[in-house]
């Protein structure tokens, strides 16, 4: 679970709320200082006039077909920063009304129920260390200490203050009232996991060299876990140009598919981020025991980086700019998140499926 764990805590240290590997690098325009913008327009009715040219009609057809994807991610980062808020409304209201009950300030509350509970000690540092020596680059202990216990605090704080907003939540009649923008996602000929009548599918778009991709892999993990048989996983091609070896990365293993070691590949591939040129890719291969003359052909030949090329393609024309994407019944999540963020639409998607 922590392999190649360093590179993530790098990444993130640099990144700070930033959890995906971005397509496009763009510079901000404002310098850093938020902009006031207008209030979003009302959206034109399905087929309804938006502009005319010399009398002629342009519809609101003609401009979903011109600008499809970036309409999709419009309306998916709209619903997101809607939903957001919603939750942090809610948040602060439910906290507010259970630091009331105990007679006690919200800051008070929030300190005895999460800040207190976070322990951070040096034997867990060293532990950290230890088992991630291999990925820290030759810096001692000394040197990189503070970043693993940011690191290390982080991600406690994200489970204690996650699993106590759970608890209260549970507690109270909660009902989110917006509904979630839906792309139709095709499976394609793509590695899957899980029965095809399953009543949530969940599409991830990843990248084998995205740092927040290999983070995301314990929360792929626990959904198949705990939602087997109602969960059906499908992993599809999306190597970002500036990760030189990824792509490659996604051929071995399609090609160790050939052989039924998709998944095995998969796992040696995330577990070793930062190695993954062409001789790293045998190597792998060797150790998850495929017939070495038959992978080396499909390898060194390109046989599927067509089909590679065809997914990325796929993804740009559906919304993805950046990994990881996972779109669960076509309900886009961006970046590394929470098992928590995922529970929480599949719980949906499941009410949804036995109503």
């Amino acid at each position: 679970m922590k392999k190649a764990l360093f590179a993530v805590l790098s990444v993130a240290l640099l990144a700070g709320c930033d959890a995906m590997c971005k397509k496009d690098k763009v510079s901000a325009a404002s310098g850093g200082v938020a902009q006031p913008s207008a209030a979003p327009s009302e959206p034109a009715s399905a087929g309804g006039v938006l502009a005319r040219l010399d009398g002629k009609d342009i519809t609101e057809e003609d401009v979903a077909k011109a600008a499809g994807p970036k309409l999709q991610q419009a309306e998916m980062d709209l619903y997101d920063a809607r939903k957001d808020a919603i939750d942090q409304i809610i948040d602060d209201r439910l906290i507010e009304e259970a630091a009331g009950k105990e007679g006690a300030g919200k800051a008070d509350f929030l300190k005895k129920n999460v800040f207190d509970k976070i322990k951070i000690e040096d034997k867990e540092i060293e532990t950290f260390y230890n088992e991630n020596k291999a990925q820290m680059q030759g810096k001692t202990l000394d040197d990189v200490k503070g970043n693993i216990r940011g690191y290390l605090y982080r991600e406690k704080h994200q489970k204690v203050y996650g699993d106590l907003i759970t608890s209260l939540r549970k507690k109270a009649d909660v009902a989110i009232l917006i509904k979630a923008p839906r792309v139709e996602i095709e499976e394609g000929d793509n590695p899957a996991i899980g029965p095809k009548d399953a009543p949530v599918k969940i599409v991830e778009f990843t990248d084998y060299q995205c740092p927040f991709c290999g983070k995301s892999r314990p929360t792929v993990n626990q959904i198949l876990a705990e939602y087997k048989g109602k969960v059906r996983y499908v992993l599809r091609d999306f190597p970002l140009s500036f990760h030189k070896d990824s792509a490659k990365a996604h051929e071995a293993a399609r090609c160790a598919g050939e052989q039924d070691r998709y998944w095995e590949m998969n796992k040696k591939l995330f577990e070793n981020q930062r190695a993954i040129k062409p001789e790293d890719l045998k190597k792998y291969a060797q150790e998850i025991k495929v017939k070495m003359d038959k992978f080396e052909q499909c390898l060194d030949s390109g046989k599927y980086a067509d089909a590679i090329k065809q997914n990325q393609e796929y993804g740009e024309k559906v919304g993805v700019s950046g990994t990881p994407a996972f779109f669960i019944n076509g309900r886009m999540i961006s970046g590394a998140r929470p098992f928590s963020s995922f529970k929480e639409i599949i719980d949906d998607e499941l009410r949804n499926a036995n109503n």
